[in-house]
């Protein structure tokens, strides 16, 4: 059994659940298929969406968690690449989403991965991010305490460009920097942070 696996099923599993199946919704709701999982993990999101008629495809640097989250969905391809180097041609995807996924890298790899995103998303497609917010209300405050302890187990880089991508404005102010124009928002109190469905401008403002 692969332990890692295992215990980040147990641990963030539950406290996912309820966004994943909005995601889903969504992507079931505007056919975005084939959809791409980026830095996908255990592969629940996926399992979500091919379990409700959908096609995804997920994709993790991490061999040992894919290999877990194969061995639990079958019927899911997963690929195990770079999310800054996608292996994929121009255009495969009519959606991708990223989430919790964007946080923890340093600045020059998030921007390699919203420009690989790009590239692979057909021009209708539509980007989905789930990632922090800085807290606005009291319940996003405590959220925000507890999800800084949890982020400070997950090692010194990590925590470090997470409180950069907080520090610059979060999700909200992410998106626009990345010719990111919001679609539909939907806050997420208790864990401080938000989902957003995105569509990419035609064009960069420099």
């Amino acid at each position: 059994m692969n332990w890692q696996g295992r215990s980040y099923d147990l641990m963030l599993g539950p406290l996912l659940r309820g966004p994943r199946r909005f995601i889903t919704r969504r992507i079931l709701k505007s056919r975005l298929f084939p959809v791409l999982d980026i830095c996908c993990g255990t592969g629940e999101q996926c399992g979500n969406i091919v379990g409700q008629g959908g096609f995804a495809v997920g994709l993790d640097l991490d061999l040992g968690l894919l290999k877990y989250a194969a061995s639990r969905r079958p019927q899911v391809p997963f690929v195990c690449a770079d999310a800054a180097h996608l292996p994929f041609r121009p255009r495969t995807f009519r959606g991708v989403g990223l989430s919790f996924a964007l946080h923890d890298k340093r600045p020059d790899t998030r921007k390699k991965m919203m420009a690989e995103a790009r590239r692979v998303l057909t021009r209708e497609g539509r980007i989905i991010i789930l990632d922090f917010e800085n807290p606005w209300s009291w319940l996003s405050r405590v959220g925000h305490m507890v999800v800084s302890g949890i982020e400070r187990l997950a090692g010194k880089e990590h925590f470090r460009n997470g409180r950069q991508f907080l520090v610059n404005g979060g999700l909200q102010a992410f998106l626009p920097e990345h010719g990111l124009r919001v679609l539909e928002r939907r806050a997420l109190e208790p864990a401080s942070s938000s989902i957003a469905i995105s569509a990419f401008l035609r064009r960069l403002k420099r």
